[in-house]
C-alpha cells in the first residue's frame, strides 16, 4: 500500500497515534521516576516510587480508550490486531515499572544494587527508543529512524538478558544461606527484565507495521 493510500485511509483526527503517544510520553515519565528512584537514598527512594502509581492508572485509561476508539472506528491507520497489541504491550511496560516498584516497597527493598541499577538505566533507554519510534510513526517519512530505535531496543534487551544471568548468578552463590534473600532478588530481577521483554515486543509490532506500509 503507497503512503498516499495510506494517508487517504487514515482517520483525519489521529486519534489512534494520539493515544500511542500520550502512552509513549507516560512511559518515559514512569520509567525516569523509577531510575532515579533507584539513584536515590532509601527514604528517597520510597517517596519517589510512590509517585509511579497515579501514572500507571493514566497509562491504563489511554488502554481503555484505545480499546473503545478500536471497536467504534471502522477504518483504521493501520491493522486492528497490530493496534492491540502495541497497546497492550505498551500498557504493559508502564505496568511493569510500577509492579516492580510497588514489590520494592513491599519488600522494603533498601540494599543498593548495580544490577538493579544497571538494568534500570537499560530500560530507561529502551522506553526513550520506543517513544522516539511511536513519534515516528505519526507521517510515515523517517522510517529509517523508527527501524533504527527498534534495534537499538533490541539491543538493549540483549544487555539487559545478560545482566539477568550475571545478577541470578551472583545471587545463588553468594547467598546459599540465605533462601529468602533469593526469592525476594529473584522476583525483583524478573519483573524488571520484563520490562525490557515488553519494549521488545512494542517495537517488534512497530517493525511489523513498518514493514506492511512502507
Amino acid at each position: 500500500m503507497s503512503l498516499s493510500i495510506l494517508k487517504f485511509f487514515q482517520p483525519k483526527d489521529k486519534i489512534f497515534q494520539n493515544l500511542f503517544e500520550k502512552t509513549a510520553d507516560i512511559s518515559v515519565q514512569i520509567s525516569e521516576i523509577f531510575l532515579e528512584a533507584m539513584k536515590a537514598s532509601d527514604v528517597k527512594r520510597f517517596e519517589l516510587l510512590a509517585q509511579t502509581g497515579h501514572l500507571e492508572h493514566q497509562a491504563d485509561d489511554v488502554a481503555h480508550n484505545l480499546y473503545v476508539e478500536l471497536s467504534k472506528n471502522f477504518i483504521t491507520p493501520f491493522d486492528r490486531e497490530d493496534i492491540h497489541e502495541l497497546a497492550a504491550a505498551m500498557d504493559d511496560v508502564v505496568d511493569y515499572i510500577d509492579e516492580v516498584g510497588n514489590k520494592m516497597k513491599n519488600y522494603e527493598f533498601t540494599e543498593f544494587n548495580e544490577y538493579v541499577l544497571k538494568i534500570a538505566e537499560l530500560n530507561n533507554e529502551s522506553v526513550k527508543e520506543l517513544r522516539n519510534a511511536i513519534f515516528g510513526l505519526r507521517d510515515m517519512k523517517n522510517l529509517h529512524k523508527v527501524t533504527d530505535s527498534c534495534l537499538k531496543i533490541h539491543g538493549y534487551e540483549s544487555k539487559v538478558d545478560l545482566l539477568y544471568n550475571d545478577a541470578m548468578g551472583d545471587l545463588i552463590r553468594n547467598n546459599k544461606e540465605n533462601p529468602v534473600k533469593i526469592i525476594v532478588m529473584k522476583d525483583l530481577y524478573e519483573e524488571l527484565e520484563l520490562v525490557s521483554d515488553k519494549c521488545q515486543d512494542a517495537s517488534n509490532v512497530i517493525e511489523s507495521i513498518v514493514i506492511k506500509y512502507s
